[in-house]
């Protein structure tokens, strides 16, 4: 076979400012690209770096061309501080190990601890709910503003002896929260297959069994399916705005009349739509919360 047919990876280093973060991991989101990690620990004078693995069987040369403008357009109105580009050809590297250096324990709220799986419990760090975590090619290291706005608010309200359910569990890493938090039992779904293995990877991490939390590949059906009439106390969904709008008609076949729901993933400017939309479906809105430019949402039956 030629060497042209072989599996290698592309990675991708874009070099920007810390003004664009949100909007490139947004973006690449947005086109369900997962495999990418941020390293923010260089020496260098060109500040941080998104990298990016695409596997070349996926990806010929005019796709990456327009991601690249894709991503480069995002950078337009910062004139004076023009973004740069390289591309690298990968052989043989898996993109989880490759950006397993760069990430460090990782304190998020007034008691959560993301330990990555190789890394020993600091001790500055023993007070703290340990999450271990190993991603895999799963999003979701808890990094982004919508993870931690999401593990903010579970730290908010008790959860102990409830019914969480995950829609577009990534890692697993809300549904670990939960039950780290006292939830009794978590049921999680994710159309990414790498998701739902990942997920059932930290969950062992975390010696949770198969009981406490199960998840599954789909959507709102395959979560139908798993709670099979059961109700759920509380629904998170990290997820894009357009996608929760697609989904909310669907959540009250799966909540009792005192359940309450975290919508992140939702950009500031979102919000009121958001919850004027969903008041329509009889869900009360009680608070929002801010980080950066993401907010989340939580609301509850209007009979709670």
């Amino acid at each position: 076979m030629k060497d042209s047919l072989k599996f290698f990876w592309w990675r991708l280093e874009l070099f920007y400012f810390q003004e664009l973060e949100e909007s490139l991991t947004w973006r690449l989101d947005d086109l369900g690209i997962k495999s990418y990690a941020i390293n923010r620990y260089l020496e260098k004078s060109e500040g941080q770096v998104l990298m990016v693995w695409l596997p070349s069987s996926e990806w010929i040369d005019k796709d990456r061309e327009e991601l690249v403008r894709s991503l480069m357009d995002l950078g337009k109105a910062f004139k004076e501080k023009p973004l740069s580009v390289k591309w690298y050809k990968i052989v043989h590297e898996d993109w989880s190990e490759s950006w397993k250096k760069f990430w460090e324990p990782d304190p998020v709220g007034k008691n959560f601890l993301i330990l990555p799986s190789w890394i020993s419990l600091p001790r500055i760090y023993s007070n703290r709910i340990v999450l271990k975590l190993d991603p895999g090619s799963a999003f979701g290291t808890g990094a982004h503003p919508t993870t931690r706005l999401c593990l903010e608010a579970l730290e908010r309200i008790s959860l102990s002896g409830l019914t969480v359910a995950d829609v577009g569990c990534g890692s697993g890493i809300l549904g670990l929260a939960s039950l780290k938090l006292g939830a009794k039992k978590v049921r999680a779904v994710d159309i990414d297959s790498l998701a739902v293995q990942a997920t059932n990877a930290n969950a062992l991490l975390n010696n949770f069994t198969q009981n406490q939390l199960t998840v599954s590949q789909g959507s709102i059906d395959s979560l139908k399916k798993q709670l099979n009439g059961t109700k759920v106390d509380l629904l998170v969904c990290n997820i894009l705005s357009s996608v929760i709008r697609e989904l909310a008609s669907d959540f009250a076949h799966m909540s009792s009349k005192e359940s309450h729901v975290f919508l992140s993933g939702l950009l500031e400017d979102q919000v009121a739509a958001m919850t004027s939309f969903l008041s329509i479906l009889n869900w009360k809105f009680i608070a929002s919360y801010k980080r950066e430019n993401w907010s989340l949402i939580h609301l509850c039956k209007n009979s709670a």
